[in-house]
């Protein structure tokens, strides 16, 4: 009936259509619906950072999130938050987690007027 090297490719063609279509594949960007899943990780991360030597921001809103598993999983917000003067600003912040590691998050801040900020944590 069909060649065996025919049977093969469909399979493969079968299995990756179907990761697509899940959206499982590695290093996918997937839109986080539940915003209330990123607000504790994003709360906990400045609650670490504000321990140590900051920065000190407060979070007043996540306005949208994406998700992409890396090594690890980086995770991108556009947030709003108050700064140690209590201005709002908008930031892209992004929060790098791979807590196998010492010091395994990386937390990426950039709000407008000011310079990029990168600081670590552990999870």
């Amino acid at each position: 009936m069909f060649p065996k090297k025919s049977l093969i490719c469909l399979g493969l063609i079968l299995v990756v259509t179907m990761c697509v279509q899940s959206q499982i594949m590695t290093g996918g960007v997937k839109t986080v619906t539940n915003l209330q899943e990123v607000e504790r990780e994003l709360r906990m991360s400045l609650s670490k950072l504000e321990a140590g030597d900051g920065p000190h921001y407060k979070l007043r809103k996540v306005n949208k999130a994406t998700r992409q598993v890396v090594a690890g999983s980086l995770t991108k917000i556009e947030a709003d938050l108050e700064d140690s003067a209590g201005k709002v600003k908008p930031c892209k912040v992004s929060i790098w987690s791979r807590p196998w590691l010492p010091n395994g998050i990386e937390v990426t801040f950039e709000c407008d007027g000011e310079p990029k900020v990168i600081r670590k944590h552990n999870a």
